[in-house]
This record gives structure tokens, C-alpha cells and sequence, in this order.
């Protein structure tokens, strides 16, 4: 099973005059944040959660980008895009 969508991270959030000021990038912990929502969203919702290998190949700034999720039963396998190009990747597990 596939989660497919898009996370906007809106560039008017007080977070970005702190990380980092005139070139805001989105933490990290916010991008995890996002595919665990876009879990809970789907009906799949748990009480703890194991992160684990997150990569972060470029920075990521406030905007628009698509995510895949690929659910292997207790693994679900996140991407994060822009265009084509693969941002971030990582492995949540129940």
C-alpha cells in the first residue's frame, strides 16, 4: 500500500526568521512531523513510533513538495520530493 500527496510548509511561519534568517530551511523534525501526520490522516495511528535512517540529501526550503510513503507491514518507507528530484528518505516503524 502507497500514502502519496503533498506537505506544504508555509514560508510565512515564524519558525523560518530562526532557521535560518534569509535562507530558511525547514527542520527536520518537522518533515518527520509532517509523514507521521500524513500517517495518523490515513488511519494509521500509533502510540510510539521508531524513526530511523532519515537522510537528508538537500535542504529543504518552505514551499510545496510531493511525498510517497510505502507501507511494508510495520515498516513504511518515506520519500520527499521536489519535481523529480528525491529530497529526503527514511523508515518509520511501529
Amino acid at each position: 500500500m502507497n500514502i502519496k500527496g503533498t506537505f506544504y510548509f508555509d514560508p510565512s511561519d515564524r519558525i523560518y526568521a530562526e532557521h535560518f534568517p534569509g535562507n530558511p530551511v525547514v527542520p527536520g523534525s518537522l518533515i518527520i512531523h509532517a509523514f507521521l501526520k500524513a500517517l495518523k490522516e490515513d488511519g494509521i495511528n500509533e502510540k510510539h513510533y521508531v524513526i530511523e535512517n532519515f537522510r537528508f540529501k538537500k535542504f529543504v526550503s518552505p514551499g510545496e513538495y510531493t511525498f510517497n510513503i510505502e507501507i511494508c507491514k510495520d515498516q513504511m518507507k518515506c520519500r520527499l520530493f521536489r519535481s523529480s528530484s528525491e529530497l529526503v528518505t527514511g523508515i518509520i516503524t511501529k
